[in-house]
């Protein structure tokens, strides 16, 4: 997946929102990007976006490459950007799949926070969960979209165990971000439990396919989870479809509300959503991004 420039230069313009002030590690270990480049360390390039200081224009790259680019510089309080992706087998539903939208929200918040010099990792909640490890720049974002482009949504393991081993190998800081369907029989207290911590701002974004929110079926069917195996024999009726959608709504709301309790901001997309509009509206609007 690549982004096209139209998209690349409207992302550029955005950045992390974060809600609170996040507690300091050791002095140099966070950073904060600023266009102000006096004093500070060349970070990396961005596209030009509306309202940049021109002063920090990349003259020479304008007549190498014939465009428009930032410098970006960064000081003693850059953000450490956790992006955490549910690989699970359920992630494969949809028309589109829900994990497209998922992969392409991944790839644009990669994308801005190496705009704005944010160090970066990935981990891939598949049934082996391996944290990455921070890296800065361009190619933080260039390793988050080869990593995407190889990635299956095939594991089998619920996400609250898959979130517990994650944290357990590596104890994130500054800001994660979650995206998933947070289709997990523990419900949201075990996910939220082993993250909320005073040194990380949370934000979990769901991606849920159409049918799961309003199915068109009919007839007597034969219904499998595809990550249990575990098959269901249902017969269809106008009761039935109004009771589950009551119950699919009832569950995209126990999510929020419990995330918002904690302090952590929650948004629900449907896989059939445009990434521009999740990204520059949907995102915006939930304050995940600024």
């Amino acid at each position: 997946m690549r982004f096209d420039a139209a998209f690349e230069a409207r992302l550029a313009a955005l950045d992390l929102a974060l809600r609170r002030a996040l507690p300091a590690s050791r002095r140099g270990d966070r950073r904060s990007p600023r266009r102000k480049g006096s004093s500070l360390e060349f970070a990396d390039h961005r596209a030009y976006a509306p309202g940049d200081d021109v002063r920090h224009l990349d003259w020479s790259a304008l007549a190498r490459l014939d465009q428009l680019l930032v410098r970006v510089y960064h000081d003693e309080e850059e953000l450490e950007l956790n992006l955490v992706l549910d690989e699970s087998a359920s992630m494969s539903v949809g028309e589109p799949p829900k994990c497209e939208l998922a992969r392409g929200v991944v790839m644009a918040l990669a994308y801005i926070a190496a705009g704005r010099g944010h160090r970066i990792t990935l981990s891939l909640l598949t049934d082996e969960c391996t944290p990455g490890l921070p890296r800065s720049g361009r190619a933080a974002y260039e390793s988050v979209r080869e990593a995407l482009a190889g990635a299956e949504a095939k594991g089998r393991r619920g996400l609250g165990d898959r979130t517990r081993e994650l944290v357990g190998r590596r104890v994130p800081r500054g800001m994660t971000v979650l995206v998933s369907d947070f289709l997990d029989p523990e419900g949201p207290a075990a996910v939220l439990r082993c993250l909320q911590r005073p040194s990380l701002e949370l934000n979990l974004i769901q991606v849920l396919a159409p049918e799961e929110l309003d199915p068109q079926l009919d007839g007597d069917l034969v219904l499998e989870d595809l990550e249990t195996s575990t098959r269901v024999e249902v017969s269809t009726s106008l009761e039935l479809l109004t009771a589950y959608r009551r119950r699919a709504r009832a569950f995209v709301a126990l999510w929020a509300d419990d995330a918002r309790r904690r302090g952590a901001a929650f948004a629900s997309f449907r896989s059939d959503e445009a990434l521009e509009t999740v990204c520059l509206s949907g995102l915006l609007r939930e304050g995940i991004l600024r």
